[in-house]
């Protein structure tokens, strides 16, 4: 019988898979569709897997004390959405998706301020060692491409803000439920600029949208048990995964280099999560 830290790592190791999957048709869809199309497809998508679950429990599951909170999680998490959607469309894959995982660097400073909890040395030092793998992994090049790491770098920012919000609600509210509310008021806020953006939409981009959907909302299930499962302690490192699997779809897909600077700055990223998770406090 399989250890539940064997079951956990392999969950986590899928779920990431997953997101990168969804990284990559994001920027494969970015071609056919414009942003607000894919933001309110991929949130809507998710909300119907989500369906079954939300007729079992009915009107009492989703009742909630925290409506605040969980409209300020909703608002962070759809601006950071839209702001990584567009840098999947303008960055190499796994450029985008390792900008993405800088948050981990940004949640204990906003821990500290909003949640006043204390940063020790060793965290800090992390966080410096965070922001070098960034740089690596960044490396702005012209104008242009500094709006686009300035916007990867905001991504990264709302990630953390809404990974503080998460831990505020979590204390009081179920897994289920924060994931029902962010997609639910996420698709129902992002249907406006959808319609206000309305494009043609081409028919051989339905089964994507739908996959799309179909892999966010199993890859946000199977995170949620990977770390129920087991401690982020013990397998957190494993979230850079994502990064190994975007490296091979854009290599794949869209002959997209692996630079050193892209593997130099994993590492330090890597070496500084190592640092990071393994202090007392934990997101």
């Amino acid at each position: 019988m399989s250890s539940p830290l064997f079951v956990g790592a392999c969950c986590l190791v899928l779920a990431e898979a997953l997101f990168a999957g969804v990284g990559a048709l994001v920027k494969y869809l970015s071609v056919y569709l414009n942003q607000s199309q894919l933001v309110f497809f991929r949130n809507l998508f998710a909300l119907l897997v989500f369906a079954p679950w939300i007729l079992r429990v009915g009107m009492v599951g989703l009742k909630t004390d925290y409506l605040g909170l969980h409209l300020l999680r909703s608002t962070s998490g759809l601006v950071a959405m839209y702001c990584f959607f567009y840098v999947l469309a303008n960055l190499p894959l796994a450029q985008a998706m390792m900008a993405l995982l800088v948050a981990p660097f940004i949640i204990p400073i906003i821990s500290r301020v909003w949640l006043k909890e204390l940063i020790s040395h060793k965290s800090m030092m992390a966080i410096g060692l965070g922001f070098i793998g960034a740089a690596f992994v960044l490396r702005p090049q012209g104008e242009g491409m500094n709006l686009f790491v300035l916007l990867a770098l905001i991504c990264a920012t709302l990630v953390a803000f809404t990974k503080c919000t998460i831990r505020k609600l979590s204390g009081s509210e179920p897994p289920s439920r924060i994931v029902f509310y962010f997609t639910g008021l996420a698709t129902l806020v992002s249907l406006v600029p959808f319609l206000i953006n309305w494009q043609p939409m081409p028919a051989n981009t339905w089964p994507w949208l739908a996959l799309m959907g179909l892999m966010a909302a199993i890859g946000q299930l199977l995170m949620t048990k990977a770390f129920q499962l087991a401690s982020p302690v013990r397998i957190g490192l494993l979230t850079y995964s994502s990064v190994l699997f975007a490296a091979f779809l854009g290599y794949w897909f869209w002959q997209e280099p692996v630079s050193v600077g892209l593997i130099a700055g994993t590492l330090l990223i890597v070496w500084a999560a190592n640092l990071t998770i393994r202090q007392r406090w934990l997101w």
